[in-house]
């Protein structure tokens, strides 16, 4: 008996096929299954990211507080100062994104900047900044008529809103 040579069958080579296919199918699903993984990483980080700040916003708004004050009518000039107080916990600037209102005989004008001056009344920490127990000073440069009586609405950057009634004059 001699050593005879084997060719392989049709039977064994389709086994090494389907070895093969198997292991690219195998591969094809380990990348699909990292793209899946990598893009709800992504997803859930973003998620994160996104409740915090909407978490961070909800705070500041909640710690946010002003008080309108001292209200005062200036005989010789016809104009109106009062203070706006931070009585909160939240620091606040842009003063450039508040909105001064004010209501006189039933209607409602928003002040544009060059109808109104800010000025630090007490600038303790961070100087333009409106940190928690300081105050500003707020002056309408717009003529009030003695006797008239007008309500001043302040509202900051972040939606807080203060508002006080005074009669000029009074």
């Amino acid at each position: 008996m001699g050593y005879q040579h084997q060719i392989p069958s049709q039977r064994d080579i389709m086994g090494l096929d389907t070895i093969i296919v198997a292991f690219f199918v195998v591969g094809t699903i380990l990348v699909v299954a990292g793209t899946l993984t990598m893009g709800t990483n992504t997803l859930v980080e973003s998620s994160y990211h996104g409740y915090v700040s909407a978490h961070q916003t909800m705070m500041d708004r909640l710690q946010t507080r002003i008080e309108v004050q001292n209200i005062v009518f200036n005989v010789s000039t016809n104009h109106t100062s009062f203070t706006v107080a931070n009585t909160g916990e939240t620091k606040l600037s842009n003063f450039d994104l508040w909105d001064v209102l004010l209501v006189k005989d039933g209607k409602v004008s928003y002040l544009n900047e060059s109808q109104y001056s800010i000025t630090p009344d007490t600038d303790l920490l961070n100087p333009g900044i409106l940190d928690p127990h300081e105050s500003i000073n707020i002056e309408l440069l717009i003529d009030i008529d003695s006797n008239d009586s007008f309500i001043v609405k302040i509202i900051t950057e972040n939606g807080i809103v203060s508002s006080a009634e005074h009669e000029a004059g009074v």
